[in-house]
């Protein structure tokens, strides 16, 4: 619909009234001719339509043919600007500088857009590709896609992928955070299943190794499980790289220590402000130098300056300077006991991954000015850890 307004509008347009007792057959006239004519519609005798100007002209005869009164009431598109501002020729100017300007600023990069997945800041992203050149006001062509995106993974070790998409003006900017391995031994190496915490087993999957214990054994930290030396038909030990999941009910515990007397930052009420021109990646200082004491905490917020509703290369930023004061603060019980729990849950996140907790049993002491919580899990979780068998270039002497 866009397009059909847009082309409309450059050829030109007019409004036009039809007036009299044959208005239709007026209309049947025009249709006959094929003539075409939008958001028309009717109120008494007299009819309301649109048409283009060579149309316009083939309608004044069928008006006559019908017997009805044709007049413009509104004049609309490029061919009427251009014939009312024919003597202004400043403006025709200003109009051919403006639009070799946007032919020119289109040939550079306007804005670097990250699509944020979350785990690598956006800011790092974006510090990292201005590193190789990929940043507002630097030519479309001066940027190598490919070669861009492999050297901002050499920059970026958090990222298995990174996607550069140039679209216009706009460098629009896809990535996938990378996932590291868990610290494991070479699985070449030989090693011994041992268990990591004391409990009782309660499942054992043997996927390579020899198992030393059964369900329902009791085993202290340390423990061999799983051997990775085994035996042939020969009677002759073989080195191998015991893998296993090791089930077993244990009691894990957890201890959480928050200092009672601690240093907070208040605000004062104290506001300073300072404000920046960006152009075409660059930012020019509209404030006289001065210095803002610490400690202060700083909101930033960057507006792009928009153009007939479309983002230019032009931006401001706002810096808020929320001044701060450092004040000593004695918790209360039920204070570090709220922080002490916020610690927990994240403790208990990593520590008990993938745990199945059948009780938990918490107590609370305090000492030396510390909230010290402790608690105390009654839980079933894979203990298996592996221990590598350390040979000392003579296969027939073991160290473990």
């Amino acid at each position: 619909m866009f397009i059909l307004d847009f082309l409309r509008y450059s050829r030109g347009y007019v409004v036009f009234t039809a007036a009299g007792d044959f208005v239709e057959r007026f209309l049947n006239l025009a249709a006959r001719d094929r003539i075409a004519i939008w958001d028309g519609h009717k109120t008494g005798d007299t009819y309301t339509g649109a048409t283009d100007i060579k149309s316009y002209r083939k309608l004044r005869k069928h008006a006559k043919n019908a017997g009805v009164r044709l007049r413009i009431s509104q004049k609309e598109g490029v061919p009427f600007q251009r014939y009312r501002y024919r003597k202004r020729k400043g403006l025709l100017v200003g109009l051919a500088i403006f639009a070799a300007f946007l032919f020119i600023m289109s040939r550079f990069i306007w804005r670097v857009e990250v699509s944020s997945t979350g785990g690598v800041p956006e800011s790092t992203i974006v510090r990292a590709l201005e590193n190789i050149g990929v940043r507002p006001g630097v030519p479309r062509a001066s940027i190598d896609v490919r070669d861009s995106e492999r050297r901002a993974l050499l920059l970026l070790h958090d990222l298995s992928w990174i996607a550069l998409n140039i679209e216009g003006s706009i460098v629009h900017v896809e990535y996938s955070q990378s996932v590291a391995p868990p610290d494991m031994i070479d699985p070449n190496a030989p090693c011994n299943i041992i268990a990591s915490a004391s409990g009782q087993i309660n499942a054992l999957n043997i996927y390579d190794g020899q198992p030393l214990v059964a369900l329902g054994d009791t085993v202290m930290k340390g423990d061999v499980i799983v051997s990775g030396i085994t035996q042939d038909r020969l009677g002759q030990s073989l080195f191998r790289h015991a893998q296993a999941q090791v089930i077993a009910r244990v009691t894990h515990t957890i201890e959480i220590e928050v200092p009672m007397q601690q240093t907070r930052y208040i605000e004062t009420g104290d506001e300073r402000g300072r404000n920046y021109l960006g152009v075409m990646g660059f930012e020019i200082p509209l404030f006289l130098p001065f210095k803002i004491p610490h400690p202060y905490h700083v909101e930033r917020v960057r507006e792009p300056v928009t153009l007939f509703s479309l983002e230019t290369p032009v931006w401001t930023l706002r810096e808020r300077y929320i001044l701060m004061e450092e004040v000593p603060v004695t918790l209360s019980k039920e204070e570090a006991r709220k922080q002490a729990l916020l610690e927990l849950a994240a403790t208990e996140k990593v520590a008990l991954e993938g745990a199945e907790i059948y009780d938990k049993k918490m107590g609370v002491t305090t000492q030396d000015g510390h909230y010290i919580l402790h608690v105390e899990y009654d839980c079933a979780m894979d203990i298996a850890e592996e221990q590598e068998i350390l040979l000392d270039g003579n296969e027939h002497n073991i160290v473990i």
